[in-house]
């Protein structure tokens, strides 16, 4: 697919712009908008190649052990929100064209709402403090359940949208490097009377089979030791038993938990949540990494992900403007 050099030099609020537009002519993605434009973001085009990024990242703070603490550390965090310390930044790539970035750009901002909502279950880093956290494979299948999420999300929008007249997004899906035999694969699905939830199931389980998985689950165990290093940095005299204690094994059905109801989406239903193929790493050296990396700190750890105290910035916003507004909505005495 060629690119147009306007596109190219056309100034970046135009293209900005476009993609907003875009994106809102869908409900569930025109919620993302507003809160995405309430929390405060960027988008940056580069004419470097990759498809688009979102990064994750979780914040790091004193102990907080008293609630003096606590109260400052959320006294801080609204003053770095407020001076847009902490925007989402979404990054796109020119070469993609304007299609290939309207369908990048619902990929990437999906991954926000997954953040929103503490998908990633990234934790708060407290200084001299082993966190409890996610396991290695925990990481992996948060970050493979994120990525799947957001890509067949995308092309159902992208899809619907264009059997309404906007076919720009639907473009970019089927002229992807990456994703457009995805694409092709549901819409064969749905051009051959397949139900709607069963060709999203398809496609769900067809990402999982897909040779990029080898690539997510290696970015996403780089992360993982990443995040583990400045873990025990600062942490003194812990023993590999009481880091074990410390880390959450975690299933599909963990994360859905946290997805509001109403934001499910149905051919979940259509997905048996229990299969290998969603919990099971199948790169040779990723298997191999996580086979050494249990020898030291066990394989069974427990579920109780809620004992994670996640420390993402947009989940703490979320979490802290919901909270605002309750508090608002109370009736005085």
């Amino acid at each position: 697919m060629q690119i147009s050099p306007s596109y190219i030099f056309e100034p970046r609020e135009k293209k900005r712009d476009r993609l907003l537009s875009f994106a809102m002519k869908d409900d569930f993605f025109t919620s993302m908008i507003y809160d995405l434009i309430d929390y405060g973001y960027e988008v940056k085009f580069s004419i470097l190649g990759g498809a688009g990024a979102y990064k994750p990242f979780a914040l790091s703070s004193e102990k907080l052990d008293t609630p003096q603490k606590q109260q400052q550390f959320t006294h801080g965090f609204w003053k770095m929100s407020e001076a847009g310390n902490m925007k989402a930044k979404i990054q796109l790539s020119l070469l993609l064209g304007a299609g290939g970035n309207a369908h990048s750009f619902l990929h990437e901002i999906l991954h926000f709402y997954q953040d929103m909502y503490g998908l990633y279950f990234l934790p708060l880093k407290e200084q001299g403090v082993f966190p409890v956290s996610l396991d290695a494979n925990g990481n992996i299948v948060s970050i493979l359940f994120c990525e799947a999420w957001a890509e067949i999300e995308t092309i159902r929008t992208c899809w619907a949208l264009a059997q309404k007249g906007d076919d720009l997004g639907w473009i970019g899906a089927i002229n992807s490097p990456d994703w457009k035999d995805l694409a092709k694969s549901y819409d064969h699905d749905l051009q051959n009377g397949v139900d709607e939830a069963k060709a999203a199931a398809n496609a769900f389980r067809y990402w999982y089979k897909c040779k990029q998985r080898s690539f997510y689950e290696t970015q996403a165990l780089k992360i993982y030791e990443i995040n583990f290093a400045r873990y025990v940095e600062d942490v003194k005299d812990i023993s590999d038993a009481q880091i074990s204690d410390n880390l959450r094994s975690l299933e599909l059905a963990d994360i859905l938990a946290r997805i509001p109801q109403n934001h499910i989406p149905k051919y979940f239903t259509q997905i048996d949540l229990d299969d290998e193929l969603f919990s099971k790493p199948v790169s040779a050296n990723v298997v191999k990494y996580i086979n050494e990396i249990e020898q030291k700190y066990g394989a069974e750890h427990s579920g109780n992900i809620q004992d994670i105290r996640c420390g993402s910035p947009p989940y703490i916003w979320k979490r802290l403007r919901n909270a605002e507004v309750e508090a608002s909505e109370v009736p005085p005495h």
